[in-house]
């Protein structure tokens, strides 16, 4: 089998016509004009102020009440869970039975599922608020 033509060129798949042709593809390509302006125009702006509190809309107001609310049920829920778990406790340490001692597990695990339902829903309340607020 002979690999080389009498040229001292591979014969295996070579092409007969050039590669170095391109094809024409018929796509045109764009080439825009670049415009520049002539001068570089300023862009006025309305400077922005802090208004006084006095100046603040209703809503932030609101807001604010809405808010100082939601901290002070905060503030009364944590009261009222701190003795429901002061008594807990007490009721354990004075348990002499098991059933006194269940007893006051019991009402020590209804304690802490009050806590964590309270926080979730400050959580909520207080995500609500933020996103009233555009934050998040």
């Amino acid at each position: 089998m002979e690999l080389f033509s009498e040229r001292g060129t591979s014969s295996l798949d070579t092409p007969e016509h050039s590669l170095d042709r391109a094809r024409p593809s018929g796509i045109t390509l764009w080439r825009p004009e670049i415009v520049l302006p002539d001068a570089v125009i300023p862009v006025e702006r309305a400077r922005v102020t802090i208004a006084e509190p006095v100046q603040r809309p209703e809503a932030v107001w609101a807001q604010i009440d809405e808010t100082r609310w939601l901290l002070s049920s905060l503030a009364e829920a944590r009261e009222t869970l701190g003795s429901r778990a002061v008594a807990s406790e007490a009721q354990a340490f004075a348990a002499v039975t098991e059933r006194e001692r269940v007893a006051a597990m019991i009402e020590t695990y209804r304690v802490k599922t009050a806590l964590e339902d309270v926080l979730h829903g400050t959580l909520r309340q207080m995500s609500a608020l933020m996103g009233e607020r555009g934050r998040r």
